[in-house]
């Protein structure tokens, strides 16, 4: 069975998707193993050469070799001599960033022994990326360079290539080290400046949602509640049969209303004042359609429903209310805007298009137009729009008025319920 390689472009989606630590901490990782496996040849091979003199202990440990390579062989006693301290040094590169001291204190010691630079380098450039200060990267510098005038004292050229190398490298780790902290001190400033807006916003919303609440409250709250109170006055005090039926629709209709605006306050309001309710009120579906009418009808509406659905409940719930509240815009601008007027209501399935359309007649002429701020219709617009609907609102030829809805049969995801 063969196994399937990742393609390159998940990898750096996958990468994309590790926070940023996570990311800085891996890139560290490889950079020690690429400073351990790419240093330790060249190690070696300054190691080796030590034999010809260079550093405090180059000739003795040379002439060792040779004689133990004349008893055992050349193979042990170069593990002993050479391989052991290239590997231990090789070693501490890989915990340079936890453990500096490792990586310094060796690196001194090949450095005084063997005259091997190398370790030297990389010491003295990642201790200065990574110190907290400056300080101790150029103590361990100069220390360096100290160990390389005695190491090349019969190579003065050397020994000033190597010192100037050690110092340019202290020069660039500390830059490096320092705009890295910068970096990073900026990009915390940053973040925190971002946490502090989105809370000063999220405020400002707090803000601006109690209030709208309290001015609901104590304006819309207040005149429904009047209005009840006068309709259960009505109903009590009057005898006729017709004014007493109207009398509690009117009470029956405004208590519903001072429940939904509760729940709107209570959803408005940062801490309600009164109790939440355990769950929300599910949102009308085209279930409640026949109901909503009927209401109308006892208002005095004359409205017809023409229902061409089958299987309505097959349809996703966001189809449904937004359908629900289109007949209900239509019908309320009908009873605001052409009182009087015969309105039809038609619902059709067919093509995977829901259509929903209220219609009314012309309205009498002498009827008085209510004042209007368009904000249901935009609303209701909004809601069709997000189902990727479409809703037209025109006149008809015979004077009248349509709003006319049609919505997919099927969405891909349904939004949550308020």
């Amino acid at each position: 069975m063969r196994t399937r390689m990742p393609h390159p472009s998940r990898c750096l989606a996958r990468w994309r998707g590790l926070d940023p630590l996570t990311r800085r901490e891996w890139r560290w990782t490889v950079a020690d193993w690429l400073y351990a496996l790419g240093t330790v040849l060249l190690t070696l091979q300054l190691q080796i050469q030590s034999m010809d003199g260079w550093g405090l202990a180059g000739a003795w440990t040379g002439e060792l070799f040779e004689a133990e390579s004349a008893r055992y062989g050349p193979e042990l006693p170069g593990l002993l001599y050479y391989g052991l301290p290239v590997l231990g040094v090789t070693a501490t590169m890989l915990v340079r960033r936890a453990q500096p001291l490792w990586l310094l204190g060796s690196a001194l010691v090949l450095l005084l022994g063997f005259g091997n630079v190398v370790p030297v380098l990389v010491a003295v450039y990642s201790h200065a990326v990574h110190a907290r200060g400056p300080l101790s990267p150029v103590a361990w510098s100069l220390a360096y360079a100290v160990g390389i005038a005695l190491a090349f004292r019969e190579a003065v050229d050397i020994a000033l290539m190597g010192a100037m190398a050690v110092l340019l490298l202290l020069a660039l780790g500390l830059y490096v080290g320092t705009r890295r902290e910068l970096v990073h001190g900026l990009r915390e400033r940053a973040e925190r400046l971002d946490r502090e807006r989105h809370l000063l916003a999220e405020r400002a919303v707090s803000a601006e949602r109690n209030r709208i609440a309290r001015e609901m409250h104590d304006v819309v709250a207040h005149r429904v509640s009047l209005i009840v109170l006068h309709a259960g006055g009505l109903e009590v005090s009057t005898s006729d049969p017709r004014a007493l039926e109207t009398a509690g629709l009117i009470r029956g209709t405004g208590r519903q209303a001072l429940g939904e605006l509760r729940d709107i306050l209570g959803v408005l309001r940062e801490h309600p004042s009164g109790p939440a309710p355990a769950r929300p009120r599910p949102q009308p579906t085209l279930a409640g359609v026949p109901e909503l009418l009927d209401e109308w009808r006892e208002a005095g509406m004359s409205v017809e429903l023409r229902d061409g659905l089958t299987g309505a409940d097959d349809l996703p719930l966001a189809v449904q209310r937004a359908a629900f509240q289109v007949v209900k815009e239509g019908v309320t601008n009908a009873a605001k805007h052409a009182a009087g007027a015969d309105v039809t209501v038609t619902l059709r399935l067919g093509a995977g298009r829901l259509t929903v359309e209220v219609a009314n007649a012309e309205p009498p002429s002498d009827l008085v137009p209510p004042p209007t701020s368009g904000y249901g219709l935009s609303g209701l617009r909004e809601r069709v729009d997000e189902l990727e609907g479409r809703l037209t609102s025109e006149e008809t030829a015979d004077g009248g008025w349509r709003l006319s809805a049609e919505l997919p049969a099927a969405v891909d995801a349904e939004p949550e319920p308020v």
